[in-house]
């Protein structure tokens, strides 16, 4: 999946998740249409983590997806919604969950050679009310405060969940067992659109493009005083309605907690979460389209750590001044947008 697929796919998520928040009215009172099309599940998976890894990730939790070969590669069925239960069940299972992997897993039943009952599985590591402490609420992104305060309520989506679920003739089911952590299974009917995967997906094991380790051969250094970005990117956010100064304001926020947390395990000597960190960096660029400083970080997030070690200055001063950039272009977007 390319960049400007990925951003796409977050953005349609995310712009019909924002639009649910914000709505006063009850979830039972609305009326839901779904606008069926070819929808490429991994793909949509893939936007969904964007969405959510960095979240994920100040919890100390590691997202993993697994799709199963079985599932086809095309289905017809609302992206959108589809995308915008996923996202809801992910957050929740984030936020319940205290520790570990979070796995979303998906396989399916096929019931002729034009549908499949296709079955998706959240599952969290150790409940957080067994295992810890409970922390204070947090959502996965920062900004208007009914969006933050909605997101970080748990159990907030699962009326619109359910009822999304019921449009699409699927069952939702949630269960919260302390020692196996929370869990949330949704299955439902597709047709099929096309059954073969891709041969980036044939393996049976399609994770998303930030939990995949790749290697860049080919030299990605950049100026010190611009790094290199394409616009597209950004553009392809907005045609799909997305406000780019908030967005930006988020990615920044979430890029520079990110470069503290690898100054200071790189200070402490605690290389156990070192390249992880990397790699969640080198997907947040991604994102905006810095494909030179991706490659960079994606090979050091791969190399041994006495190879990646001395670059590790230099890529944090590139990532710094992409975020420099990025903030005197969001504050281009919102001046044309006044």
């Amino acid at each position: 999946m390319n960049t400007a697929s990925l951003s796409r796919s977050s953005a349609s998520t995310w712009s019909q998740t924002l639009k649910d928040l914000l709505d006063a009215a009850s979830v039972e009172s609305r009326a839901f249409v779904l606008e069926e099309s070819a929808t490429n599940l991994r793909e949509l998976i893939d936007g969904v983590f964007a969405l959510l890894i960095s979240f994920a990730s100040r919890r100390d939790l590691h997202l993993r997806a697994n799709v199963d070969h079985t599932v086809a590669e095309t289905i017809r069925a609302d992206g959108v919604r589809l995308g915008q239960v996923l996202f809801h069940l992910l957050n929740r299972t984030v936020q319940l969950s205290a520790q570990g992997e979070i796995s979303l897993v998906v396989w399916a039943q096929s019931l002729n050679s034009g549908s499949q009952r296709i079955f998706i599985s959240v599952v969290g590591g150790a409940d957080k009310h067994a295992a810890v402490a409970p922390s204070q609420p947090s959502a996965p992104v920062a900004g208007d405060s009914q969006v933050a305060k909605r997101l970080a309520d748990a159990d907030a989506c699962l009326p619109l969940c359910t009822l999304l679920a019921q449009c699409m003739r699927g069952e939702l089911s949630i269960a919260t067992i302390s020692e196996k952590g929370p869990r949330a299974t949704f299955n439902a009917l597709f047709a099929v659109e096309q059954q073969e995967p891709s041969a980036g997906t044939a393996s049976g094991n399609a994770q998303a493009p930030f939990l995949r380790n790749t290697t860049q051969p080919r030299d990605v250094s950049a100026s010190a005083s611009f790094e290199p970005f394409e616009s597209r990117y950004l553009d392809a956010l907005a045609e799909e309605g997305v406000d780019l100064h908030a967005f930006l304001n988020n990615w920044r926020e979430a890029m520079n907690d990110d470069l503290e947390r690898l100054n200071a395990l790189h200070r402490e000597g605690d290389f156990d979460h070192f390249h992880s960190v990397l790699h969640r960096l080198s997907g947040a660029v991604g994102l905006v389209g810095a494909r030179s400083l991706m490659e960079a970080l994606r090979r050091a997030s791969t190399s041994p750590l006495e190879h990646s070690t001395g670059s590790i200055d230099a890529l944090t001063a590139r990532a710094r001044t992409l975020v420099t950039q990025l903030e005197a272009t969001s504050r281009a977007y919102r001046s044309t947008s006044q």
